[in-house]
């Protein structure tokens, strides 16, 4: 959720060089709203024995690069006559987050993360996917050298619950900072039935019918939405169509399974932050 209403902002943060630049955009979303500035950073658990690293301060020295990163953030907003509270943990990064996350109440959690298509992730391996699934509000992530503007969102919409969360999340961020909202529907028709004889006109005349009921929702809020129908990978159409339309920034909903999981989810994102520079916000269920 990224408008007025907002009152806390948490920023997740560590020593990598991409996530240096992180805690300023957040500052400058803060200031736009004038919101509360929390950032945590969490020195990982270790599970060996410490004798063995031959170190009389081992403790110190796995938290310092830690505990660096929140004093060059809160020298940063000093120099800009902000403030921001800090807050260092010890544990599994993903709990720890989270756990603040509650603890304070957050509103938005916003997270740095590298632009790869491999397992070097930011923080810790799948931290990014479980913050998501575990976070109690809504998730914002920006890549590397990535920059906030919410000019242009594009939302991608599905007719799903988790889908309309996103939808309703676009509509309040393009009313608060008058925002262009683009919605594109994906048919995503398997291979094994895309031959078949109306299919694809089928899928089709149900994405206009979803995205009707977007535009509605717009109307009611006098926010005009642009409508577009994509066939192929959600995650590769929406990474398109953000780069030829010039979108800013990229809304998705966050779908839980049926064992209570949202990793399905967690993955897609994943895949749409490795193929473009657009930060995504991932709307969760209020």
């Amino acid at each position: 959720m990224i408008d007025p209403s907002v009152k806390t902002i948490l920023v997740a943060m560590n020593n990598s060089q991409e996530n240096r630049s992180l805690f300023k955009e957040a500052l400058a979303l803060a200031a736009s709203m004038r919101a509360r500035v929390v950032v945590v950073s969490v020195t990982p658990a270790y599970e060996g024995n410490m004798d063995r690293l031959f170190m009389r301060d081992a403790v110190q020295q796995l938290n310092a690069p830690f505990e660096e990163v929140l004093m060059v953030a809160e020298e940063y907003a000093v120099a800009l006559g902000l403030s921001l509270e800090t807050i260092h943990r010890t544990g599994k990064p993903d709990e720890q987050i989270c756990a603040v996350a509650y603890e304070v109440k957050a509103d938005i959690l916003i997270l740095g993360c590298a632009q790869r298509m491999q397992i070097e992730r930011m923080l810790l391996g799948r931290t990014m996917i479980e913050v998501i699934i575990n976070s109690p509000c809504d998730v914002l992530l920006i890549p590397e050298e990535g920059e906030l503007r919410v000019n242009k969102i594009l939302v991608g919409v599905d007719g799903s619950a988790a889908s309309r969360e996103a939808g309703r999340r676009a509509i309040e961020v393009a009313k608060s900072y008058g925002s262009e909202i683009h919605a594109l529907y994906v048919t995503n028709i398997p291979a094994e039935r895309s031959l078949r004889y109306g299919v694809t006109r089928e899928a089709e005349q149900q994405g206009w019918e979803i995205l009707k009921q977007v535009v509605n929702e717009g109307k009611e809020q006098d926010v005009p939405i642009v409508t577009a129908i994509r066939g192929n990978v959600p995650e590769e159409c929406l990474a398109s169509y953000a780069q030829e339309n010039n979108i800013h920034l990229i809304v998705v909903g966050s779908k839980t399974g049926s064992m209570g999981f949202d990793m399905f989810c967690g993955s897609v994102v994943e895949r749409i932050i490795s193929l473009t520079s657009c930060p995504v916000l991932v709307a969760k269920k209020r």
